[in-house]
């Protein structure tokens, strides 16, 4: 069956990756809130590049696709594919996907939602509750950074923890003194530490630091010279400063 010029049934056989992702990866075309971005893995250059060309050439409803130029950290190539984010996301993605399986020879795809690394099958019930509107997507959204932030720094359960937008107030159980936070990152403890510039070793600083580890408990904080904290617990990281304490 010819699928689209220069492409046929079977010729992305081996190439593209059952699992992709959704709203993982920022929108090039626009807000992340009006635009759902999907991202699928190829193991060869060319192959990216020709479901690129399919996606962008042959769906009006796909705003943008777009290869990476090189390979990943894990030698794969990213293939992001912009939809709008309305109420014809759903059937927007089964169409794609339906074309796509019959280029691929994979019988059922599947996905993981953001920073999730549970995948859940690409089928109608499931793709029906992606977010399909600005105020779907910022409330889900919202939600997961409150869980993140929550299993982050209050991994048993002892803190009253509220977030608003990035402003995250805690305070302990028992306690009267609550601190408030903007948060700025979270992210791999590694490629954290590398983008720090300085940090800072002040009197007034450490004893900042010291301070929040009796609070927080056992975290490694440091302090940069721009006035943020570190959090770090094993292999991730938490970057913040003070809001109101």
């Amino acid at each position: 069956m010819q699928i689209q010029e220069g492409l046929k049934t079977g010729d992305l056989e081996g190439i593209v990756d059952s699992t992709f992702s959704v709203d993982q990866f920022k929108s090039k075309m626009g807000e992340d809130q009006d635009v759902c971005v999907l991202t699928f893995t190829c193991n060869s250059q060319a192959g990216a590049k020709d479901l690129e060309s399919f996606a962008e050439k042959g769906y009006k409803n796909i705003l943008d696709a777009d290869a990476t130029p090189g390979t990943m950290i894990d030698g794969k190539y990213k293939v992001f594919v912009e939809f709008p984010r309305d109420d014809k996301l759903a059937m927007s993605i089964t169409e794609f996907l339906g074309d796509l399986k019959k280029l691929t020879n994979i019988e059922s795809f599947n996905y993981t939602y953001h920073k999730n690394t549970m995948p859940m099958d690409a089928v109608a019930e499931n793709l029906m509750a992606l977010p399909n509107s600005a105020e779907s997507y910022n409330q889900k959204i919202q939600t997961i950074r409150i869980g993140e932030t929550k299993k982050f720094f209050d991994t048993f359960d002892m803190m009253e923890m509220k977030l608003d937008d990035n402003i995250m107030t805690i305070k302990k159980d028992g306690q009267k003194e609550s601190l408030a936070f903007e948060i700025h990152s979270f992210g791999i403890t590694n490629t954290i530490i590398k983008e720090t510039k300085a940090f800072a070793i002040d009197e007034n600083s450490i004893a900042e630091t010291l301070h929040l580890t009796k609070f927080f408990g056992p975290y490694n904080i440091t302090k940069t010279n721009e006035s943020k904290f570190i959090f770090t617990k094993g292999d991730e990281s938490a970057v913040l400063s003070k809001y109101k304490w």
